[in-house]
């Protein structure tokens, strides 16, 4: 693996993008909105407090392993994967209460088959712990699968036409990881490349649907 200040920081440096891209998302729910219906539901703030803690696991696990504090990131690691497993439990409760897949916008339909697909990566990068590149790859591909929440109420909080600018920056995003897997490894992990052609897939699948 090469060594330089973006491949060293790169991994912290998106966890705290995704944390405060998150934040920005839901500052309605924390500031500008909060008698919006949602605040009164009580499972809809533990599933924010479990988001924003994963987010928070996310930054931490990364900075030890950008200073090579590995025996902190291994007994950390056990309570970022209970996280997960509650983070997973909520966002499959809420994707799965919805109405009928058909009855779905574009983006609901789309994210019904990302999430157990992110699921089944956040599982494999536990049990591929061992290997530093698929467990790191894994967290992180899964993660970019599932932004559109984010990003669509990240750019309407700003004022911008999520319509417009959420793909962009999507696809920003996944150029960046693409960036550090060159500089690091001066070559394209399948996971990566597989990872975009996923998502244009689904796209095509339920735009037809």
């Amino acid at each position: 693996m090469k060594k330089n200040f973006y491949t060293t920081n790169y991994f912290f440096g998106l966890s705290i993008v995704i944390f405060i891209m998150s934040l920005i998302a839901f500052s309605d729910n924390m500031i500008t909105d909060v008698s919006q219906a949602s605040n009164s539901n009580p499972f809809m703030i533990i599933h924010g407090l479990i988001m924003f803690s994963w987010t928070i696991v996310l930054i931490i696990q990364t900075n030890h392993i950008r200073k090579l504090n590995l025996t902190q990131h291994k007994k950390f690691g056990i309570i970022g994967f209970i996280i997960a497993i509650l983070m997973l439990l909520s966002i499959n409760y809420l994707a799965y209460t919805e109405p009928d897949f058909v009855d779905l916008p574009f983006f609901g339909k789309a994210n019904r088959i990302f999430v157990p697909v992110f699921a089944f990566m956040l599982l494999f990068s536990y049990l591929k712990r061992h290997n530093k590149v698929l467990h790191q790859y894994l967290i992180f591909a899964g993660m970019l699968l599932c932004m559109e929440p984010i990003l669509s109420r990240f750019c309407g909080n700003l004022g911008l036409n999520p319509i417009v600018y959420a793909a962009p920056i999507w696809i920003l995003l996944w150029i960046s990881f693409f960036i550090y897997d060159i500089a690091a490894r001066r070559k394209l992990h399948p996971l990566l490349y597989g990872g975009l052609i996923f998502i244009i897939l689904v796209f095509q699948m339920v735009g037809s649907s």
